[in-house]
């Protein structure tokens, strides 16, 4: 791995999603003290909408990046263009596709936004703006792959996070004049058709071989199998886009669209510090794997260090987990102003334990993702998919959210297992039921850790003794128990080591040294 590659997009990948967080956090705030917090709500559903559109994408964004892990290996040039042409026209198509179904979809409007305060005229516009901007996305965005695939995601990271700073500050000072939704929402959305453009920009001065036209026949296609994939990986996106993209739906139409708002404020929460503190730190080390998994390296060595991810993985999503239950309802009191935006404890503890699944098995995810090979679990996608509607829906109308976040949790585990029967039992050839037996004993330390930690904090005061109190206890469980259980295993100690190498080589940057 390029430890030097990998630590600088993960610094600047941590450093530019604090800002950002820290923006969300002043953003929202000021949002609900000059309009309603359930014009959030419907942005929050049509989203969801647009990210069940999104399977016209078919994966090709995840099947261009496996391909490019290779041809960015042998530094070739011809075929990486030929990639990226195929990647932009492809992707003109489903800009058009999405259009027509988005505009067919948008009959469903009314049925999808329950106890709704605004005419459907409003809600439309909404919709449509939405739409606008989820269409444009596919005309800039594929430029961004080249950059994650050649380990340089830093440099989208860093105009992200311009364009972030100053559109937010534009659309901050237009709420405050004129408290408008529809203004607030335009002028956000055109965040990422900004810093998509400006990228493209950019990716023609850094790679100059794209600007060039290529033929891409349909033999080239044929000879990497990408037909294949996509017909596999079809089966993933509609799959992924049901479970990753229903939650809202069934939280409005079944509970209100002002629940979908309050959940809102989690998901904010949530998608910050994981991005903070884990994602924006793998998501580099994906490229990575991508350029090791077609090196030379030997299975013995690779498993060796996706133990060591695992080890990392644990302690963090336990960290996370643990975190989100001692601090979530505290965090959005002191944020939001008052109690009257919580969700109940239930969702909280229910939430959190689904967080840690996702975050404990993030790294199989960022394995299995450098592979291609689609057809290995898509059955287990569409079991995902059916169970999640099932369990939220039947759920949903005996227990409210709580029952939609129980049928996410449970809906998630199929998926996890096909990822792992593909990248530690197809893959490194080792015993899966051992694997996953290791991590059902691992959870259970989890439940219990997350019951005593909820018992110990749960009656103390927001205020600074008390968020110090659950700060002391967060820290000192959860460590404890991953250093009684890992503190003689080898793959620790090689985390520990990789961790002093890298904090050797930030020293040595601060210190100006080569």
């Amino acid at each position: 791995m390029n430890s030097a590659k990998t630590l600088k997009n993960s610094i600047i990948s941590v450093i530019g999603q604090i800002l950002t967080l820290l923006l969300r956090f002043v953003n929202r705030r000021v949002f609900v003290m000059f309009l309603d917090i359930e014009y959030l709500g419907y942005q929050s559903v049509f989203g969801n909408v647009f990210s069940i559109l999104s399977v016209a994408e078919l994966g090709i964004g995840g099947i261009i990046s496996f391909h490019l892990y290779r041809e960015i290996v042998t530094d070739n040039k011809q075929e990486i263009g030929k990639l990226m042409y195929l990647y932009k026209w492809v992707y003109r198509i489903i800009a058009a596709v999405v259009t027509i179904l988005g505009l067919a979809a948008c009959v469903f409007v009314p049925y999808i936004v329950k106890d709704a305060n605004r005419d459907i005229g409003y809600l439309y516009a909404v919709y449509f703006l939405q739409l606008a901007s989820t269409v444009a996305g596919y005309f800039l965005s594929y430029r961004r792959t080249i950059y994650a695939a050649d380990q340089k995601e830093y440099k989208t990271i860093e105009i992200d996070l311009f364009t972030n700073i100053v559109v937010q500050i534009v659309q901050l000072s237009m709420l405050a004049v004129f408290r408008n939704y529809l203004l607030y929402l335009a002028i956000q959305l055109s965040t990422s058709v900004i810093a998509n453009f400006v990228i493209l920009c950019k990716s023609n001065q850094d790679y100059p071989y794209l600007r060039e036209k290529y033929t891409v026949t349909l033999e080239d296609i044929r000879r990497r199998n990408m037909l294949s994939d996509v017909r596999n990986f079809l089966v993933h996106k509609i799959a992924y886009a049901v479970y990753g993209g229903t939650d809202n739906i069934v939280i409005s139409a079944i509970c209100g669209i002002r629940d979908v708002a309050l959940y809102g404020n989690y998901v904010v929460l949530k998608e910050g510090v994981l991005q903070v503190l884990f994602y924006r730190l793998l998501n580099p080390v994906q490229a990575a794997i991508g350029n090791i998994i077609y090196s030379d390296r030997s299975r013995d060595e690779l498993w060796k260090q996706f133990e060591m991810f695992d080890v990392f993985s644990f302690f963090f999503a336990n960290y996370i987990c643990l975190g989100f239950i001692t601090f979530f309802q505290p965090a959005i009191q002191v944020w939001m102003g008052n109690n009257a935006y919580l969700l109940s404890d239930s969702f909280v503890i229910t939430y959190s334990l689904t967080i840690y699944l996702g975050a404990v098995w993030e790294i199989v995810c960022k394995y299995r993702s450098v592979f291609g090979d689609y057809r290995q679990d898509r059955n287990c996608m569409m079991v995902s998919a059916i169970l999640n509607v099932v369990i939220s829906i039947l759920l949903a109308h005996k227990i409210g959210i709580v029952g939609v976040q129980i049928g996410t949790f449970f809906a998630f585990l199929p998926i996890a297992y096909g990822r792992i029967r593909f990248v530690v039992g197809h893959f490194f050839g080792k015993s899966v039921r051992k694997y996953i037996t290791r991590h059902l004993l691992l959870f259970g330390v989890v439940v219990v850790e997350g019951l005593l930690v909820y018992q110990l904090t749960s009656e103390l005061p927001v205020t600074i003794v008390g968020i110090l109190l659950r700060a002391m206890i967060w820290a000192v469980v959860p460590g404890a128990a991953g250093l009684l259980i890992y503190f003689r295993n080898p793959h620790f100690k090689e985390l520990c080591n990789y961790f002093r190498m890298l904090f050797g080589m930030v020293e040595d940057k601060l210190k100006g040294r080569n």
